[in-house]
């Protein structure tokens, strides 16, 4: 019998499930356990932390768009955190050099990547260009997490929802009826379908 293929994946969490309470946890828990023959490597949205930011962008708007990413950016050290202690199974990845380490590392394991591991002004250079994302409100964690599953050599991107989401809805549909950001459908048009993992989106319920 041949062994099962090795394969990294990433499962990007929403904010808003983090934020979504006890129901939803254990849910969140199945959807990023890994196999014994996976690599998952999870990352958390910012949800309500990052809304509070946009909010107060829309109040006072000649604040710098660049400067407000980055802040919002360093915020999701926090959801992070927070996952880091509700799923201690998970093991926290810190640093670029502990990311490098991770994919390579034992199987059936699942990475907690916290944001600044990868995608900070200091690690922009390690990436290549086309997987820089703009630096303004069009970048969330759905396009964050894109850039991950490139780090990793993923197979696959999961990106979770609170709504359901056709299964067979293609990238730009999902940006264009307002599932994931337009920043995504962009990134995702530009890179050599041989060179990208498949992306799919879990529908998370609360009433299960």
């Amino acid at each position: 019998m041949n062994a099962a293929i090795e394969e990294n994946i990433v499962v990007k969490i929403g904010g808003a499930s983090l934020f979504g309470g006890p129901l939803l946890i254990e849910q969140i828990r199945a959807a990023t356990a890994a196999s014994a023959n996976q690599r998952m490597f999870v990352l958390f949205g910012g949800g309500d932390t990052i809304e509070s930011m946009r909010s107060l962008h829309a109040s006072f708007p000649q604040l710098d768009v660049e400067a407000m990413h980055w802040r919002c950016v360093r915020l999701l050290d926090a959801t992070w955190e927070v996952g880091c202690e509700l799923f201690p199974e998970a093991v926290p990845v810190v640093t670029w050099d502990a990311l490098q380490r991770a994919k390579k590392g034992p199987l059936g394991k699942s990475f907690l990547v916290r944001v600044a591991a990868f995608y900070s002004p200091e690690l922009l250079h390690r990436v290549e260009r086309n997987l820089h994302p703009a630096h303004d409100w069009n970048t969330t964690t759905d396009v964050l997490s894109w850039v991950l599953a490139h780090l990793v050599e993923a197979a696959e991107l999961r990106i979770t929802k609170r709504r359901p989401v056709d299964p067979a809805m293609s990238i730009r549909n999902a940006a264009l009826c307002g599932m994931i950001d337009s920043e995504l459908a962009r990134m995702v048009a530009i890179r050599d379908p041989r060179e990208r993992p498949e992306v799919r989106f879990l529908h998370l319920k609360e009433n299960v």
